[in-house]
């Protein structure tokens, strides 16, 4: 007795002496989200595209914000206007309202984006049955775009055509599902999402890499841009594929060397590419991150900024206090 008292004593001097973690930052979207849950591309805009809403969500909660009251008010909006198949739309503002305007791009993206979406968002007893049908509907769509040949996904029904980063999203959907699945305690289900990103993997890395680079798209392409050739280099780290002999710092490392000032610049002629941010994040790389908000700043809310550029400059400045957010980079850093 006297020794379990002594050991209750020390938990909870400990329990009152370390440090507390702090709360994660609830993300908000003003300018961007609606009233009503509908979320924009554009700040104020007058048109929504269903991927950038998701993908904004998702990258924002990979920072580090909490998302669960602005991901519960898009979900709402967006569960009644998903098709029966499973698809979505892109959507554009009639008088008050929005209304499908255009078919959404690029099917296999957006069904991953939206399923990952739900079991990340998913209260701790598991989805709710109007959640489970929709990412059921979505799952069972996604499946359709499967090469069987390859392993990989296509694009949609119309554009069968295979691109490295909608698969690296894919394999990023299945792996959040295994973890969701594990969370309620089903083993066996876990399992069976982690063996499909496991083959998936394998696929991708059959499919795309060659000779210590990244393919973009299996549709030949005549010249290389940033973007999608530099960036889809790295974007396989964002969900831990990994080609043999190439570990990930190296990969990074490398990409940097070459392309960080052009990645840095791109937001003044391009978009900000914030995702390449996300990536520095997972490598540990605080510097890029801070050069990346310094310049981009002054971009804001215009022409090249996107509602996935904000929540990825929100949830990093959510980390700063005030006078670190205002406070210019340091000399030492090249910004430039």
């Amino acid at each position: 007795m006297p020794a379990l008292k002594a050991l209750f004593t020390l938990l909870m001097a400990l329990a009152t002496t370390l440090p507390v973690r702090a709360a994660a930052a609830e993300l908000a979207l003003p300018g961007y989200q609606r009233s009503d849950g509908a979320i924009t591309t554009y700040f104020g805009g007058d048109s929504i595209d269903p991927y950038f809403a998701a993908k904004a969500l998702l990258a924002a909660q990979d920072a580090g914000m909490a998302t669960t009251t602005a991901a519960g008010k898009w979900i709402a909006w967006q569960l009644p206007r998903q098709h029966g198949d499973g698809r979505f739309d892109r959507y554009c503002l009639t008088g008050q309202h929005f209304a499908a305007c255009q078919a959404a791009d690029a099917d296999d993206a957006l069904m991953a984006a939206w399923m990952e979406l739900l079991v990340r968002t998913a209260p701790a007893k598991g989805m709710p049955p109007a959640w489970q049908a929709s990412f059921d509907k979505a799952a069972r769509y996604l499946d359709t775009l499967r090469d069987r040949r390859t392993g990989v996904y296509q694009i949609s029904s119309t554009l069968p055509v295979a691109l490295l980063m909608d698969n690296v999203e894919v394999s990023s959907a299945f792996k959040a599902v295994s973890a969701y699945r594990q969370r309620l305690g089903d083993s066996s289900g876990a399992a069976a999402w982690a063996r499909q990103a496991e083959q998936l993997d394998q696929a991708i890395l059959r499919v795309f890499w060659r000779k210590g680079g990244f393919l973009v798209s299996t549709q030949p392409r005549e010249r290389s841009e940033f973007y999608p050739d530099a960036v889809a280099q790295i974007f396989p780290i964002l969900a831990d594929i990994q080609p043999p002999g190439h570990p990930h710092a190296s990969a990074y490392q490398a990409w940097m060397t070459t392309h960080r000032f052009a990645w840095l610049q791109m937001t003044e002629v391009d978009f900000p590419w914030g995702l390449v941010a996300l990536v520095a994040d997972k490598m540990g790389d605080a510097d890029a991150i801070t050069c990346w908000r310094v310049r981009s700043n002054q971009f804001r809310h215009g022409h090249h900024w996107n509602v996935l550029e904000e929540a990825l400059f929100l949830a990093f400045e959510a980390r700063l206090t005030p006078a670190q957010a205002l406070a210019p980079p340091p000399a030492s850093l090249r910004c430039r």
